[in-house]
């Protein structure tokens, strides 16, 4: 049986492994995080959930949609098409889809190589993980760059094609309503959107607590990537101040950086594959359309292996 690795467990990375399961191929996956998902993330504080990477789920295109038609709608104004949000927080996708697939949690894959025996990996403890026909990346172009340095592929020239942006957010929590719809999208500012968590299916919060998330554009986001968290935090505080009419009072705050947030420049493909080293790359970048985009970004490309594979 044909051995595949696959680094990055973030939606890309799940369903390309769940495609390539099915099809009876081993896989294992590695994530530097202790979870899944990647940009799939609901933080917990409390009793309070926040989506502070994606905020919901829509598409309207075949599997895609059936997936997550099985989560409740949500609905905002003036939002095109149905929103949907699995009832724990919008990480619940991730774990629905990795609850049968072996992953190394924890485990940042520093180096990859080529042996007699296939490809080997190596973690940040040293551990080797050997014997793999196939690697594939569904990790952000820069961080997968780096892995590729050592490697002689032209999957490295056609990496250098997209680029990235990062994202800024906050989680806070008001004793008072903030924006008067689900959604609210600032003009003449630098938050982009403020997503009330408050009103999402199974949300229901206590009288007197109003979850939000709120997230930075992209241009202020790159222009302040470097920032601490505590500091991000004041800055978002102090806009969200100015448009907010009354004297604003957070009972919680806490600031969070993606940074590989956006794609500013897509690849264009749904996947890249270097057939003669056994190595190919996916994910959300290729598309350029976030989650739908690396749903099938990670479809695509294990159909692929799976037609090639002798």
């Amino acid at each position: 049986m044909q051995r595949i690795a696959i680094i990055g467990a973030g939606l890309c990375g799940l369903r390309c492994a769940e495609v390539l399961q099915t099809g009876g191929i081993e896989v294992q996956l590695f994530d530097k995080s202790r979870g899944l998902g990647g940009r799939l993330a609901t933080r917990r504080h409390q009793h309070w959930r926040f989506d502070h990477g994606c905020p919901n789920l829509h598409g309207e295109q075949g599997e895609w949609q059936q997936l997550i038609d099985r989560y409740s709608a949500w609905y905002t104004k003036g939002s095109v098409g149905t929103r949907r949000l699995p009832p724990l927080g919008i990480n619940q996708l991730a774990k629905d889809l990795g609850a049968s697939m072996h992953v190394h949690r924890d485990c940042l894959i520093e180096s990859v190589e080529q042996t007699s025996d296939g490809w080997l990996l190596r973690d940040q403890h040293g551990t080797e993980f050997a014997n793999h026909h196939r690697v594939v990346m569904t990790l952000p172009p820069p961080q997968a760059m780096t892995l590729l340095a050592s490697l002689d592929t032209p999957l490295s020239s056609r990496l250098e094609t997209v680029s990235m942006a990062p994202s800024w957010v906050m989680m806070c929590v008001a004793p008072s309503a903030l924006i008067e719809n689900p959604e609210h999208y600032p003009e003449n500012s630098f938050i982009q959107r403020i997503t009330a968590e408050h009103s999402k299916p199974g949300r229901n919060l206590p009288e007197h607590e109003y979850a939000y998330v709120v997230e930075a554009t992209p241009q202020w986001s790159a222009q302040q990537e470097e920032l601490d968290a505590a500091t991000a935090a004041d800055h978002l505080t102090q806009e969200l101040q100015r448009l907010t009419p009354h004297s604003l009072q957070l009972t919680h705050r806490a600031a969070h950086r993606w940074r590989y947030a956006h794609t500013k420049q897509a690849l264009g493909e749904p996947w890249l594959f270097d057939g003669e080293l056994g190595l190919a790359l996916a994910g959300d970048w290729c598309l350029g359309n976030g989650a739908e985009s690396a749903y099938y970004s990670g479809t695509a490309l294990a159909q692929i292996l799976l037609q090639e594979r002798g």
